[in-house]
């Protein structure tokens, strides 16, 4: 049974890493199967908007015959309710479950499987998680809806976004003490995130950091909820509630370190990569040759559009220089982008920042470029990708891919906006002609 089990989790699996869904993400020790870490990023629109929601799933012996269980993990120790369905002790109520009762087409059918599971728990990032509660369906309108939207919009930032990756560097604020929960004691342990979601979650935080710096200044400006304790709710009791205060202040200043942190991890990586090297040269020799196979491949595949370097001759370091196409919205124009390789590679993925400032909608306004790579090992992939995000025209709407906030608004408003964001973009490249 449990082979059966474990062939029906490795074709899952593999379905799911096709299906391509950024918004959910898995990762599993090959020597146990039945066990799966996932984060759900938080959907757009919600009080749960691009946080890191950390769930572990075991898969039982006969399963699909049986569901598997799921813990859930962004709980602040077994302190933080983070919605009606997902308790400070890491339960998770859903009926496809079987903790929650439901309708009999609501519950559990070998049909179903860990992508219908991790999208039931997708659900339960609701817009008005108030409205989750029985007896609340049509109450997503009221006082109490607004301020249990609002404390989840600060818990949100806090513990979803910026506390997990203030852990990765080995700190963060003061945390509470772990509470006893009987009933599921796995939430307690002290357990790392882990660290294949590590380099995804900062990479993901470059790309979201400007929505992020967007919403802390909204709550700073919401004079009501930017400072005080938080309310409890009708449906929140002691032991299971969300409890905590306001301070938008503070989440300002958390979030500038960690951007500091993560932009000083990355222009470390060429100094690294260089000073390993003289201890294993295996990476940096692999790069050179990628580097060498990709100059001579780009610039007869490109017709001299696309032109790679090593900076300093370092391995670790890529410049990538692309002339824009005659007859496109980057004619002429010359973009210049540094591609930092981590010494991990590919274990942590490379991270690109473009040189000059580009009214792109794949482009932050940090000038991080957001672009998806075919393959994570071969560098080949990711200088494809690059160039393949920036050449996109007329990219589709996707939410969870808005790392531009104000461009990105023009790029999919009205037709008068979408001609302003050309022209925008268009001057912004032609700001790169020297």
């Amino acid at each position: 049974m449990a082979n059966h089990a474990t062939l029906r989790v490795m074709q899952e699996l593999k379905q799911l890493h096709e299906h391509a869904d950024i918004g959910i993400m898995v990762s599993y020790d090959e020597s146990n199967m039945l066990e799966v870490d996932a984060v759900v990023v938080g959907p757009p629109n919600t009080p749960y908007a691009l946080g890191f929601y950390e769930f572990n799933i075991k898969f039982p012996p006969d399963y699909p015959a049986k569901p598997p269980s799921v813990i859930f993990r962004t709980t602040n120790r077994g302190h933080t309710r983070f919605g009606p369905n997902l308790y400070a002790s890491g339960k998770v109520c859903l009926s496809i479950l079987g903790t929650w009762p439901g309708r009999p087409e609501e519950q559990w059918s070998p049909v179903q499987g860990l992508e219908t599971v991790l999208r039931s728990i997708q659900s339960l990032l609701a817009e008005n998680p108030y409205t989750l509660e029985p007896g609340n369906e049509k109450c997503a309108d009221t006082r109490e809806s607004e301020v249990y939207n609002a404390k989840v919009h600060h818990e949100n930032l806090r513990l979803a976004v910026i506390r997990p990756l203030e852990e990765a560097f080995g700190g963060s604020d003061l945390p509470l003490p772990e509470k006893s929960l009987n009933a599921y004691p796995r939430v307690q342990r002290k357990r790392p995130l882990p660290r294949p979601f590590i380099d995804v979650l900062k990479r993901r935080f470059l790309w979201y950091l400007e929505p992020y710096k967007m919403e802390i200044e909204k709550g700073c400006l919401r004079r009501e909820w930017s400072t005080g304790s938080f309310p409890v709710l009708r449906f929140e009791y002691t032991g299971n509630d969300m409890a905590g205060h306001w301070d938008y202040e503070k989440l300002k200043s958390r979030l500038k370190n960690l951007e500091d942190q993560i932009l000083a991890e990355t222009h470390n990586w060429p100094r690294l990569g260089i000073e390993e090297a003289s201890n294993s040269e295996v990476l940096a020799a692999s790069l050179r040759t990628q580097y060498k196979n990709i100059a001579s491949a780009l610039g007869r595949r490109s017709e001299g559009m696309a032109v790679v370097e090593l900076v300093e001759d370092n391995p670790f370091l890529w410049k990538l220089t692309y002339h824009g196409r005659p007859m496109t919205q980057f004619d002429g124009g010359v973009i210049k982008a540094k591609i930092y390789i981590s010494p991990k590679h590919p274990a942590e993925q490379p991270r690109v920042f473009l040189e000059d400032t580009l009214e792109h909608v794949r482009v932050t306004p940090q000038k991080f470029l957001l672009y998806l790579p075919l393959e994570a090992e071969g560098m080949s992939d990711h200088v494809d990708g690059i160039i393949r995000s920036l050449e996109e025209e007329s990219p589709p709407c996707d939410p969870l891919m808005t790392v531009n906030p104000a461009a990105s608004a023009l790029c999919w408003g009205t037709p008068e906006e979408k001609r302003q964001y050309r022209r925008n973009l268009r001057r912004s490249v032609e700001a790169t002609i020297g």
